[in-house]
């Protein structure tokens, strides 16, 4: 099966700078006074080889191209070559629901709940020959 070239555009793991984008992030780079070591150290990154391609244009992660932007006060949308329309502002793929993660974690609990009390309910204690049940210490 052929996958059309609007599904290809939005499934795309990366994004690169337009010409304007190049010179808009450049522009705020320096006003930054940083090196690119400086700049893949504020996004947390181990080199500084998708800073290099970034500002050269070439395609970089889009998580990695958003938190470049994001460390230059720039709106990634306004740098990118064709940016995906359908896709989540920082904020909203940051933030996941807690009720979300509530919900998934008693639900992991009660299915998990034999194998975390054999594992976790049990203390074996240095001065006492025999393991003694959480529950039963006292403190």
């Amino acid at each position: 099966m052929i996958l059309g070239s609007s599904f290809c555009q939005m499934v795309k793991r990366s994004l690169q700078a337009s010409l304007s984008g190049i010179q808009e992030a450049k522009r705020a780079f320096a006003r930054k006074g940083w090196t690119q070591d400086n700049l893949a150290a504020e996004v947390n990154l181990r080199t500084r080889q998708p800073i290099w391609r970034f500002l050269s244009g070439r395609p970089v992660e889009r998580h990695t191209f958003i938190e470049i932007c994001l460390i230059l006060e720039l709106n990634w949308r306004e740098i990118a070559t064709n940016p995906p329309a359908e896709f989540l502002e920082r904020e909203e793929y940051a933030q996941p629901l807690a009720s979300d993660i509530d919900k998934l974690v008693e639900k992991v609990r009660s299915q998990r709940f034999d194998k975390i009390q054999d594992q976790c309910g049990i203390l074996q204690l240095l001065d006492i020959g025999r393991p003694v049940a959480i529950n039963d210490i006292y403190i």
